[in-house]
């Protein structure tokens, strides 16, 4: 996992890989932040091998919020505006999957097993960086509800 925010990219950029850089360039350059909610092809044919999806997002308490990974596709959650807490844990063994939908979409969600997890707080212009290794619950209130502002960036295996 990557966290990190804006004001350390420039700095911090040349020790990423360079589809995460080309997904964060491309949240800044076509000014994601401000379009509309739904979803923008960045690269390959329909957007297959990186793609944004802007999204407004109601977060909820922790445990309303089941944790999930992916197989093909690496996130990027940037957040515009609002706050959010995001966990995450590293995928082990012994993590249960209740739903699994890696087949059709591309993501796994996984019981709330009382594993240790990090919190990370997440304010606008920060994002984190999730890797299919990388079990994470994203949209997680801080101190109550609210609908934030988020982009999450897509990022096919093959570019990695």
């Amino acid at each position: 996992m990557i966290i990190s925010d804006l004001t350390h990219f420039e700095r911090e950029r040349v020790l990423w890989p360079a589809a995460v850089v080309r997904g964060i360039e491309y949240i800044l350059e076509r000014r994601l932040g401000e379009c509309e909610p739904g979803r923008y092809d960045l690269e390959g044919d329909n957007g297959h091998l990186m793609y944004a999806n802007v999204q407004e997002a109601q977060t909820r308490p922790k445990a309303e919020q089941l944790p999930e990974s992916h197989q093909v596709y690496t996130d990027i959650q940037f957040l515009v505006s609002g706050e959010e807490r995001l966990c995450f844990y590293k995928l082990h063994e012994g993590a249960k999957v209740i739903d699994d939908k890696f087949e059709t979409h591309d993501v796994a969600f996984y019981e709330n097993e009382g594993m240790p997890e990090t919190d990370i707080y997440l304010g606008p212009g920060m994002f984190a960086v999730c890797f299919p290794s990388d079990i994470h619950r994203p949209n997680c209130m801080v101190t109550e509800s609210r609908v934030n502002k988020k982009i999450v960036v897509k990022i096919h295996r093959d570019l990695l």
